[in-house]
């Protein structure tokens, strides 16, 4: 195998850190929180549904080829707008508007499970999505090293909010960006890595203390496999409930209410905000059918984005690798949160925006 040409963030990498996760899983639950290990049918869904994606993905590279043809004007147009200086000012923006959200929130929700329950307020709707695209293509159309510090400012003001996923977000979403557009090294390469690892088990360790009226007895690297089993608990007794809430979270996620907070009630009868994995919302709304339609749009969705973004570059990339990261995140957290939906969004434009450069071998179906 040549490893120049090997494509380590194809959507691929989204089977393997499922079973990844699968595996933690695994461990978590036997050895944290059941007193049985995982059920087979549990695995065996989770295996299903992500065949169904691989085929999904498979489909798209096998029938689809990039060829030379002009970009739309709007497209050339997005991409001229989108200079340096509109880039820089944007980053600037949303780091500042975070910052004004946590002075307005009273303090900082990272040590404050109360102040937590109460950070991502519309200020921080705003900033993060704003923050996580415009340093992404910064990154990707005019990358200087020196722009890694607004790289790491970002992670921290964001990560400060208390929630693992917007460090992940921004620190795995500008390595896959870096690494398309040729800029990591071995010592960069490192030192992302080492940021994640540490960003996580720190903002996760230190959050779960936080919350009053627990007392965790658990080390960071044990909370992870605790989160992962825990995870997966709620999902195996979603497979009972399957179907029997009919499109409801589906509908809650485009307007109001928390999904993650009704999947707590519904589940487990408690007030509480919770992850059940990238199949549980769909499995809850539409039973097995509808997590295996996800993941088969799912995969053909990112193989084809992955496409479009590698020919076009730039805006493509940095959108792309936004857009993988969170699907990344969706493993655990669920697809429940509409700001990445509205990122979905973004990529459909993208290819949308140069579907005269898609080529079809032959009818899909």
């Amino acid at each position: 195998m040549n490893f120049k040409n090997f494509d380590f963030f194809s959507p691929y990498i989204v089977a393997i850190a499922i079973m990844v996760f699968l595996s933690m899983g695994y461990i978590g639950s036997f050895n944290y929180r059941f007193e049985y290990p995982l059920s087979a049918e549990t695995i065996g869904t989770v295996l299903l549904a992500t065949l169904v994606f691989l085929i999904g993905a498979g489909i798209i590279k096998s029938q689809v080829t990039i060829y030379e043809n002009e970009s739309s004007p709007i497209y050339i147009k997005i991409n001229n707008f989108f200079n340096q200086k509109i880039l820089i000012t944007l980053v600037l923006i949303a780091i500042i508007l975070q910052s004004i959200n946590m002075i307005l929130i009273g303090g900082i929700p990272l040590f404050n499970s109360v102040l937590k329950s109460n950070a991502t307020t519309n200020i921080w709707r705003i900033a993060y999505p704003l923050f996580l695209i415009m340093i992404n293509l910064l990154i990707a159309k005019y990358y200087k090293k020196r722009y890694l510090i607004l790289v790491l400012i970002g992670a921290l003001i964001f990560g400060l909010n208390g929630y693992r996923t917007s460090v992940l977000g921004i620190l795995a979403s500008i390595f896959i960006t870096m690494y398309y557009i040729n800029k990591i090294n071995r010592k960069i390469g490192i030192l992302f890595v080492g940021l994640i690892i540490i960003g996580l088990l720190a903002i996760g360790y230190i959050a779960s203390q936080s919350i009053s009226g627990q007392h965790w007895m658990l080390n960071p690297l044990e909370l992870i496999f605790y989160r992962a089993g825990f995870t997966l608990e709620v999902f195996q007794r979603i497979l009972n409930l399957g179907g029997t809430t009919h499109g409801h979270i589906l509908s809650m996620i485009f307007s109001s209410g928390s999904p993650r907070t009704f999947i707590g009630l519904y589940v487990l009868t408690d007030n509480v905000c919770i992850t059940s994995t990238m199949f549980g919302p769909a499995y809850l709304d539409f039973g097995l059918t509808g997590v295996l339609i996800q993941m088969f749009f799912m995969g053909i969705f990112l193989k084809v984005l992955n496409i479009v973004g590698k020919y076009k570059k730039e805006v493509g990339i940095g959108i792309y690798s936004i857009i993988l990261t969170h699907t990344l995140i969706w493993i655990e957290t669920g697809p429940t949160d509409i700001m990445i939906w509205f990122l979905y969004l973004l990529g459909f434009i993208v290819i949308v925006l140069n579907y005269k450069n898609i080529k079809f071998k032959q009818k899909l179906i």
